[in-house]
């Protein structure tokens, strides 16, 4: 009696402690009415386990790539295409303008001082219009940006005064000291004294940014013209507006970015979002490869990208821009590869070969800025870091105040989820400078210094929205989701048949230890009788 109870607490501790394990699953299985049908059961969902964790850890990658194919490779019916055709939070640019302290000074020759005023803060919204899905794997599409000022984030008014620059002089002169004979000068400058033509202008932050300011030389440039017809060479087609604003006619309209084609990533996902032509071209404005259209759109990258480098098309700049790897980190949690425009960014070709094809023939600049010119209607526009970041010295050396180049708040990073080639954050900052230069025989930039003058930076900041990170989280990692399923299945398979062997086991014993129990109890009975007997 003493053995059997032993081993009847024996075996309540063993199936105490499997019942922990498999719980539901094993009460399921036994269940089953049908012996048989145990048994199969036991034997076949182990294998259907097995099978099924096999292919997660053998396919992983497959169905990741299946689910990138059908929900992140642009169409009409794709997952990502309404994000990509709005986005699903507009993005937040600041804008600061360098006001001029001293302009009566400077047109004497001093070095100028500068006093940098904001941020003024805009929401950005991008939207595409005007889709054309080809055959080729691509989408022709225009993009019309939308800014909106935000009062409650921005330091200052958009009717503050501020003193700049006058782009449109700047520009004049530029254009005089390259195409005007000395001969021709006094009569330009009897001209341009005459309309009241100045080097530096006070304007409202509305009007310098957005709104545009009237210059009297728009009044006059087809009298001027008809006077000295040479100058006609110098004004190309379709650079002269009413007005003059470095966003002037670009807020709300879908001509100002051009028409991009671009790879939308069926057929060959590595070239997933990258642009194919720009205005229908599939070369720009310089020779070589640096007048190749090539390079990201900036709201797609093609997945499994790698610890080298990106490329951006800009249209903005007409060319395409490498962002260099720099770090590994997370975003929200969302693992991320930072990409950033490091000191090989803006340098010359001396220093950077890549960039020599953008450089004018015959001139040479210091690193640290890129000549827009040629896409600029020839405007004197220089590109840089804001105050000069990573710049050769030679350009803060032109400034006597004002530049302070800060590597928090001056750089330009990009961070992608390198797997699905998704951006997760986004900082792009870039100053726009004006070339100021002595030109003789011209009164109002006959004794400047020549100077790469800072006229506004701007930063454009965007990143996952909120509502959207743990899908970005479940995409990051799903091959390693897939990949545990997969072990999981294998350790249940494994679990299942191990408790079926205790089971069947302790069931054979049992049957075992029976015959031994009834013949111990009948000789204990036996012995009673006897006691019995003697006691009759």
């Amino acid at each position: 009696i003493h053995f059997y109870k032993r081993c009847e607490l024996r075996y309540y501790y063993k199936y105490s402690s499997l019942a922990l394990v498999v719980g539901y699953l094993l009460h399921k299985i036994m269940k089953v009415s049908s012996s048989s049908m145990k048994k199969f059961v036991a034997v076949c969902l182990p294998m259907v386990l097995v099978v099924s964790g096999l292919i997660l850890l053998t396919t992983h990658h497959n169905i990741f790539m299946y689910i990138f194919k059908t929900q992140l490779v642009l169409s009409p019916v794709s997952g990502s295409f309404p994000m990509w055709q709005e986005l699903p939070a507009p993005m937040l640019a600041s804008m600061y303008l360098f006001n001029v302290l001293n302009p009566v000074e400077v047109s004497a020759g001093a070095k100028p001082e500068l006093e940098e005023v904001g941020p003024y803060v805009f929401t950005e919204q991008h939207d595409k219009v005007r889709l054309n899905w080809n055959e080729n794997g691509t989408v022709t599409y225009r993009q019309v940006r939308t800014w909106h000022f935000v009062p409650e984030l921005s330091k200052g008014s958009l009717d503050d005064n501020v003193t700049i620059v006058n782009s449109v002089a700047a520009t004049l002169g530029y254009m005089i000291e390259q195409n005007v004979a000395g001969i021709w000068r006094p009569a330009v400058d009897v001209f341009l004294r005459g309309i009241k033509e100045k080097l530096f202008v006070t304007k409202t932050v509305r009007e310098i940014i957005f709104d545009g300011y009237h210059d009297p030389l728009f009044d006059n440039l087809e009298e001027i013209m008809e006077l000295l017809p040479f100058i006609r060479k110098m004004v190309p087609e379709g650079s002269v507006m009413d007005k003059f604003a470095f966003f002037y006619g670009r807020n709300g309209t879908d001509y100002t970015d051009g028409v991009f084609n671009m790879f939308t990533g069926a057929g060959d996902s590595t070239k997933m979002g990258q642009v194919h032509s720009w205005n229908y071209s599939t070369t720009g404005f310089f020779p070589g490869q640096c007048g190749q259209v090539r390079g990201g759109a900036g709201e797609f990258y093609p997945p499994g990208l790698e610890k080298t480098y990106i490329e951006m098309f800009s249209n903005d700049l007409c060319r395409t821009l490498r962002f260099n790897f720099n770090t590994e980190l997370m975003v929200k949690g969302i693992n991320s590869y930072e990409y950033t425009a490091d000191k090989s960014f803006f340098a010359n070709g001396t220093e950077n070969p890549l960039n020599a094809c953008y450089e004018p023939q015959n001139v040479f600049l210091p690193s640290g800025v890129y000549n827009t010119s040629i896409c600029r209607f020839g405007a004197p526009v220089f590109v840089s870091q804001p105050h000069f970041y990573l710049a050769d010295p030679y350009y803060l050396d032109m400034i006597a105040k004002g530049m302070s180049p800060n590597s928090t708040l001056h750089n330009t990073y990009f961070r992608i989820e390198p797997r699905a080639g998704v951006p997760t954050d986004v900082t792009a900052r870039f100053q726009l400078n004006v070339l100021v230069d002595k030109v003789s025989g011209i009164s109002m930039l006959k004794d400047v210094t020549k100077t790469y003058f800072p006229v506004m930076w701007f930063e454009n900041k965007a990143g996952v929205p909120d509502d959207l990170v743990f899908k970005m989280k479940l995409l990051a990692n799903l091959p390693e989701i897939l990949q545990g399923m997969g072990w999981a299945q294998l350790g249940l398979a494994v679990a299942i048949c191990i408790i079926v062997t205790l089971v069947f086991v302790s069931k054979r014993r049992g049957e075992d230890t029976s015959p031994i129990l009834n013949q111990s109890i009948q000789e204990d009975s036996q012995d009673e009788n006897v006691f019995l007997d003697q006691e009759d």
